[in-house]
């Protein structure tokens, strides 16, 4: 009569034998792919807040030059920012067909700061069509009136700061002694308020503002077709453009910092990181459960059972334990994933330094989005890791157990 594969009820006889053994080995399975899946969960959560921004402006890159020197301004007034200088008709060109590059629009952002309030002029060709990429979606974000129109002196106010100043539609403002009257409100949305200006108006109107030439940016937005290549593209861009200053979602994960910011930008090593440390620990654990089994497996064997057939047992005992630790596992993501789903994380509304707010006492500071951490998990999350736990659990099981079959039987027990 052929003996079986494996002996079920001994199995579960020894697991309960030594259920403290059992229970310490399996919760260990449990926590160390637990880190494993919250590593891979968090990674993609903090990638895709810091992406969310420019999901939101249908954008992936933010070109801008900056000043050769910081120094005071010649003039007070309004100005162009320094880390906003020109970019020339044939450097938009060439960014606009950079390869990988799908859509490119550009803009003119200037600051004030003469007398009174400090605030920011985002100018817009008001008469193209799409795709709006940048502040060009103002267009799909008018919150009360109406947009401004080309040439015609007027201007959209950001609804934070229209609030702050009881800016309403009709109002008058006025820019270096040009008077501009607000036709509309505008709520920037989801995460958009990084980029976000006070005021927006036509771009011709805010070159001869800033005594730029007629078809002059320092601005431009781009669109990449393969997102996973938007590093690559920034680093091109970098090489041949003098002075660049772009921003990406990588930039955006360096206002987390901490943990968030290696382990969002450092993805793939981290978990790479996660899956070692709990392969060692799963073996570690395995390994001292299955050395306190020596003299059992020479008994065993003195009884009748076979080399063959006594490690199969030991395999099958610690496959079972991994199955059982990987879906513990699925319990402590689910729970991690209820709690992680009620923390926030705050986008500020613009880049350090990137605002003359940032270092005016007194002036408006629109306020940071507070949004929820994007926590999921796919269906892979809830399907592999008991396969891969009982599979990894299987295959140290198959070598501990070699180990503890090998040498005379008396030997074993004598010792």
């Amino acid at each position: 009569m052929a003996h079986p594969l494996l002996h079920w009820r001994y199995l579960t006889r020894e697991a309960g034998h030594r259920w403290k053994r059992t229970a310490l080995t399996v919760f260990g399975i449990a926590m160390a792919v637990t880190l494993v899946l919250l590593l891979d969960v968090l990674g993609r959560a903090f990638i895709d807040v810091s992406t969310l921004p420019f999901k939101s402006l249908s954008a992936d890159l933010l070109v801008q030059r900056s000043a050769t020197k910081q120094a005071l301004p010649d003039q007070m007034g309004v100005i162009l920012p320094y880390s906003a200088q020109p970019i020339s008709r044939t450097e938009q060109e060439r960014l606009a067909n950079e390869d990988g590059v799908s859509a490119a629009n550009g803009f003119v952002l200037l600051w004030n700061l003469g007398r009174g309030r400090f605030y920011t002029i985002s100018g817009l060709d008001l008469a193209a069509g799409p795709p709006y990429l940048g502040p060009a979606k103002i267009r799909d974000w008018m919150f009360k009136g109406r947009i401004a129109r080309p040439a015609s002196h007027e201007v959209v106010v950001e609804r934070h700061y229209g609030a702050f100043y009881r800016i309403k539609p009709g109002a008058k403002v006025t820019f270096n002694g040009q008077e501009f009257t607000v036709t509309g409100v505008v709520d920037i949305q989801g995460g958009g308020q990084f980029v976000a200006s006070n005021f927006y108006m036509d771009i011709n109107e805010a070159r001869a503002l800033a005594g730029l030439p007629p078809d002059a940016v320092n601005q431009v937005f781009l669109k990449v077709a393969n997102i996973d290549r938007t590093e690559a593209i920034k680093k091109r861009i970098a090489g041949w453009l003098p002075q660049a200053s772009i921003v990406s979602s990588g930039s955006m994960l360096q206002l987390f910092g901490g943990i968030s910011q290696v382990i969002g930008r450092f993805h793939g090593i981290a978990i790479l990181g996660g899956a070692l440390a709990a392969a060692a620990l799963i073996a570690t654990l395995l390994s001292g459960a299955m050395a306190e089994r020596r003299k059992e497996a020479a008994i065993l064997r003195t009884v009748g059972w076979s080399r063959r057939q006594t490690q199969r047992q030991l395999i099958g005992e610690a496959t079972l334990q991994g199955l059982i630790g990987g879906a513990l596992a699925l319990v402590f993501l689910a729970v991690a994933l209820a709690a992680l789903s009620h923390v926030e994380l705050q986008i500020p509304a613009s880049m350090g330094g990137e605002n003359p707010a940032s270092f005016a006492k007194g002036a408006f500071q629109a306020p940071p989005e507070s949004v929820a951490l994007p926590v999921s998990a796919t269906i892979w999350d809830w399907l592999l890791p008991p396969i891969l736990a009982a599979l990894y659990c299987a295959a140290t099981g198959l070598v501990v157990s070699a180990r503890l079959t090998v040498g005379s039987l008396w030997r074993t027990i004598r010792g």
